[in-house]
């Protein structure tokens, strides 16, 4: 049989621990809430991060777009292309897709178009890196080594080279070119 004296122990052991089990609860939901603020705070700050991100990406994509459609749309008016750049998400990474169209109908430009239209593609892709990581202290040189070697007709030359004078006056860049036409 048990005392009251010992029932009142054990009564105080049992008060004591659910006093001491309450403040431990309350400090864990006090723990609680700062995680829930500070899981919100980071979802903000990624949230922030990601339309950053995609802010540049834009950028990005409508600097290069623009100017290798531009390119290529002065070197073939009869023919006009766009390119464009889409991005996607790949195993948690960000890629970017280059598409290439013409009349609408999308192309593979190493398949469906010739040499000529890769040159061009190259010289704007160029255009745009370099107008994209110089920055205003730095020098925008581009050499270039016969850039436009598998263009053919006078006509189309004569306006590739037309095109790569325009470009380096528009964005300020200083080319040095070795040509053979």
């Amino acid at each position: 049989m048990i005392s009251i004296q010992q029932m009142r122990e054990r009564a105080g052991t049992i008060r004591q621990t659910f006093i001491d089990s309450r403040r431990e609860v309350e400090r864990n939901q006090a723990l609680l809430e700062g995680y829930h603020a500070m899981r919100k705070t980071a979802e903000e700050a990624a949230a922030a991060v990601t339309n950053a991100a995609q802010a540049a990406q834009m950028r990005f994509a409508g600097v290069v777009a623009g100017v290798v459609t531009e390119s290529l749309n002065s070197v073939y008016p009869d023919n006009p292309y766009e390119f464009k750049l889409e991005f996607r998400e790949c195993a948690g990474k960000t890629v970017v897709d280059t598409l290439l169209y013409r009349d609408g109908e999308p192309l593979d430009p190493l398949a469906s178009t010739g040499g000529g239209v890769w040159d061009v593609l190259a010289f704007a892709l160029r255009v745009a890196l370099l107008v994209l990581t110089a920055s205003d202290k730095t020098r925008k040189l581009l050499v270039l080594d016969e850039p436009f070697k598998f263009l053919h007709g006078a006509e189309k030359i004569r306006r590739a080279y037309e095109t790569m004078e325009s470009v380096g006056r528009q964005f300020g860049l200083t080319i040095l070119c070795a040509r053979q036409h």
